[in-house]
């Protein structure tokens, strides 16, 4: 007689293990190892984690696009599916990463540990069908892991023959952005979709990273090409529904602990507490239409349950330059960036702005600069005022033509600078404090006119411009034909500074620049002539200030040694504003007519 309960048990094993969502085998089977997770154990999802899991069994869905910050989990969802694929639904796939190395470590500290950590994948990967006596049949290698119905190879987007192997079901892309622009065969992404084809009517394709800039982030074009999804939360007071933005985040300068998000819909302030709230019941929203069959994700820092608003503003106010601000955008806002856009300045805009700039000055002027900029056939100086509120007035801007090599042009600037006097309207009369003199061309002219200046007691150098945005505005340098130091000027930091500051609004604001009405469209044209522009240095991006096509730089330059020449002024040489509490002294006449008045009463 058959057992008809035993039977039944058989019947069952031979069948298809039980459909399960994604979540929930991720939940029920993978285990997080502690020797790469800060919280081991079994794995716990987040909210926003949930839904881009789920959609690699969604038979609507081939895409899945993950533009997310650092710090939000996207690894985990790459790891969700890969276990999926390994024991729920298998099939050939590949997961590409940037380089070979990057490869190799991720199998070595996330992914082994990973499958070791877990039973359910540990029990499969290294086998495969065809198993003989004495052996598992499969392969477990850190470039190709196979287990029954299926295998995973590891390749590198600068290897094309690893990415135009044989068909896969599965493909799974890391850090898109950090891969290879191209190979000899091209573009690393476009080979690895082409083994999707066999299977073009069940594929999934997931591709992962944070984006670069605007102009080469594939992340960032594939987001756009989808139907562009963003975590929404809901304001607890007012209910408003949105994103969180950043231009939501407030804190005290300074003080990034005290960080904030204030409803831009009824103005209540949330504290780190409320956010979570906020963000563990928020919801994905599409915000386009997209293609068909594309899900893409956008997800930043502030919408993560692995960071805190604190540590957004403290990580804000350390990008300090564009390099560093470029990796905040892309890593912590999960935005393609380009700095140029951050100074979006016209010549027009600052010539409409333009006051009336003349004798008596502001009686905050403390001290005037001048910068020089030396070129073959002409010298270019800027006359620039430093007030105590830590603002600028550019006084004037005049230019020498004539010969550099020769000395009548320089003999012009010596009197120019000796006739300049500067007074302001509480009496005080202000020479140039100290001139900075561009070494760039005519060096043996420029050295002899500096040391013509020095025999005058006036204070001058010759300067240098290096680049980086990581140098001081000026420091001393070698000397020059054994007479003095040169001085070396950060010309890329001082003009991102001073970009910041043309780009100010508000005249109180310190390092609002006050440009003067008097002169022409060239000189404003000059201020605006660079922009930033990102180069390739040994295989990484750098930017640097680079002269518009056309147009003259001179002012900029003049401006740039001016400003950073001022850090040279000590303090003791600054002619002092009088005290506002002081009694003014009545003049021999005033006391006069005082005492006149006093007899005829």
């Amino acid at each position: 007689m058959i057992d008809t309960g035993l039977a039944g048990a058989w019947l069952r094993s031979l069948g298809p293990p039980p459909i399960v969502a994604p979540t929930t085998f991720a939940e029920r089977e993978i285990v997080l190892p502690s020797s790469a997770n800060a919280r081991p154990g079994p794995l716990r999802l987040a909210p926003y984690q949930r839904e881009p899991i789920d959609a690699i069994a969604d038979e609507g869905t081939d895409t899945l696009v993950l533009q997310w910050a650092a710090q939000t989990g996207k690894s985990t969802v790459v790891n969700a599916h890969l276990g999926y694929i390994i024991a729920c639904d298998p099939g050939p796939a590949l997961h590409v990463s940037p380089t070979s190395d990057l490869s190799k470590g991720l199998i070595r500290e996330r992914i082994d540990p990973l499958i070791s950590s877990s039973p359910a994948l540990r029990a499969l990967v290294g086998t495969g069908q065809g198993s003989r006596k004495g052996s598992t049949g499969g392969t477990d290698s850190v470039s190709l892991k196979t287990f029954p119905a299926g295998s995973i190879t590891f390749a590198s987007s600068y290897k094309p023959a690893e990415l135009a192997a044989r068909a896969i079901r599965y493909l799974l892309l890391d850090e898109v952005d950090r891969f290879a622009v191209s190979s000899s065969e091209g573009c690393p992404v476009s080979l690895a979709l082409k083994r999707t084809r066999t299977f073009d009517d069940i594929r999934r394709v997931l591709l992962v990273s944070t984006p670069t800039t605007r102009l080469s982030s594939r992340i960032d074009a594939w987001f756009k090409r989808g139907d562009q999804r963003k975590w929404y939360v809901d304001c607890p007071d007012c209910k408003h529904s949105a994103p969180i933005d950043f231009a939501d985040l407030k804190w005290t300068p300074g003080k990034p602990e005290t960080a904030h998000l204030v409803c831009p819909e009824c103005g209540v302030v949330h504290d780190e507490h409320a956010r979570r709230s906020m963000v563990e019941n928020g919801r994905w929203v599409p915000t386009a239409e997209g293609e068909r069959g594309i899900r893409s994700y956008h997800l930043t820092e502030l919408s993560s349950l692995f960071s805190t608003m604190a540590s957004v503003a403290q990580q804000f106010e350390a990008a300090t330059t564009p390099e560093a601000r470029q990796v905040f955008f892309n890593t912590v806002l999960a935005t393609a960036y380009d700095a140029a856009t951050e100074f979006d300045i016209s010549a027009s805009d600052l010539q409409q702005r333009a006051e009336p700039i003349a004798p008596p000055y502001r009686e905050d002027m403390i001290f005037v600069t001048a910068g020089v900029d030396v070129q073959s056939n002409r010298l270019e100086c800027t006359f620039l005022g430093h007030h105590a509120d830590q603002t600028y007035s550019v006084i004037t801007h005049f230019k020498l033509m004539g010969d550099t090599n020769g000395d009548t042009v320089w003999k012009q600037l010596d009197a120019s600078i000796g006739a300049a006097t500067f007074p302001t309207k509480d009496g005080r009369i202000l020479p140039v404090i100290v001139q900075a003199v561009d070494y760039g061309f005519s060096a043996d002219q420029v050295v002899r006119y500096v040391l013509s200046q020095r025999r005058k007691s006036r204070s001058c150098y010759a300067v240098k411009g290096v680049g980086g945005f990581n140098q001081l505005f000026i420091r001393r340098g070698a000397r020059v034909q054994g007479q003095f130091r040169l001085m070396l000027v950060g010309v890329d930091a001082v003009k991102l500074y001073l970009q910041k500051s043309l780009t100010l609004q508000d005249p109180t604001s310190p390092g609002f620049i006050h440009l003067p009405s008097h002169l022409d469209e060239e000189y404003f044209e000059g201020l605006t002539a660079e922009e930033l522009q990102i180069q390739s240095v040994r295989g990484s991006q750098r930017y640097k200030f680079e002269p518009k096509r056309g147009v003259r730089n001179e002012p900029l330059d003049c401006l740039t040694y001016s400003a950073a020449i001022s850090k040279l002024v000590p303090p003791q040489k600054v002619i002092s504003l009088p005290a506002q509490t002081a009694p003014k002294k009545p003049s021999f006449e005033e006391l006069a007519q005082r005492m006149g008045a006093l007899s005829n009463r």
